[in-house]
């Protein structure tokens, strides 16, 4: 069984998703964010519009490997915020290398995932096709099979090739826009049009995840070396909360800064956070990880 989705952007505009579900689509993708500044004008619209309609949803970035991968997946995760019901893995569209070597879009790729499946306590799906194979060699790795695939690829199935580590596709972007185009959609027109390898229940479990809960952070030294373990961000599915957050806390507060020594990274903990790494000179992303801990707990 396969089950029909599509795929926009601020290319379609105003999208009527009310019309889209009454048609033969289940799923829709929508892009959030490109490289580590632009959000797309459409998103936030599109990502309600699919939810209230009662379509399963999903974001995507624009990867841009010119640019600092931790920085684009802290912005793509800022913008798409926790994910709840009936929200898809989020996914990287790997598609372009920015002038860069195949080696050095790989060791970006890397990083964005590790960050952003960090963000997002989720895994996510990579989005790419013959980009894979042609420039990037079809790089073979576990890593890389481990998450599921999004292939763009516009041939005959029977001609389609997956491209090296993974054996198999979850999802299929079979056309693009006005090519390999089968039927206008209702609600939208011509556009992206996906197949997702599996019905409605196993969209559900797709959404649902199957990656592990992600840990908490150990309890924080008496020394006031960096605990190790999973960094403070927030907003996250569960909260991330233990003695380490409360020792960061109890810092912070001896430093003059307003929050509450609860062991909960919230809102609170992430605004003393910004203002901590502005004051020190760092990136001002609200994440506590070791650079930050150490500014914290510096004499």
């Amino acid at each position: 069984m396969r089950t029909l989705g599509i795929d926009v952007s601020h290319y379609q505009k105003n999208v009527n998703w009310e019309s889209v579900a009454r048609s033969d689509v289940k799923f829709a993708f929508a892009k959030a964010t490109e490289g580590n500044v632009a959000v797309d004008a459409f998103f936030a619209a599109n990502w309600r519009g699919i939810q209230d309609a009662g379509l399963f949803r999903g974001a995507y970035h624009f990867g841009r490997p010119g640019t600092d991968p931790e920085a684009q997946a802290t912005h793509f995760a800022s913008v798409v915020g926790p994910l709840g019901f009936r929200d898809l893995p989020p996914v990287l569209d790997l598609e372009v290398s920015d002038g860069h070597s195949a080696d050095a879009v790989v060791a970006w790729t890397r990083s964005f995932l590790a960050r952003a499946e960090a963000l997002f306590g989720r895994r996510l799906i990579v989005y790419t096709g013959a980009f894979w194979r042609d420039k990037l060699g079809g790089v073979d790795e576990p890593l890389f099979k481990e998450r599921g695939l999004w292939l763009a690829g516009y041939a005959l199935e029977s001609k389609l090739v997956i491209p090296k580590p993974w054996s198999r596709w979850t999802f299929w972007q079979y056309s693009e826009g006005t090519f390999n185009r089968p039927s206008a959609v209702p609600g939208v027109g011509f556009c992206d049009q996906n197949w997702f390898e599996g019905g409605v229940t196993e969209l559900d479990a797709l959404c649902r995840g199957t990656t592990p809960v992600p840990e908490q952070p150990p309890a924080a030294p008496s020394d006031g070396r960096w605990p190790g373990g999973t960094f403070f961000v927030w907003p996250r599915t569960p909260a991330v909360t233990g003695g380490a957050v409360r020792a960061w806390q109890e810092r912070m507060l001896l430093r003059g800064f307003q929050v509450d020594t609860d062991g909960v990274y919230g809102p609170e903990s992430k605004r003393a956070c910004l203002a901590l790494q502005r004051d020190s000179g760092l990136v001002p992303d609200g994440i506590v990880g070791p650079t930050t801990w150490a500014a914290t707990f510096a004499a």
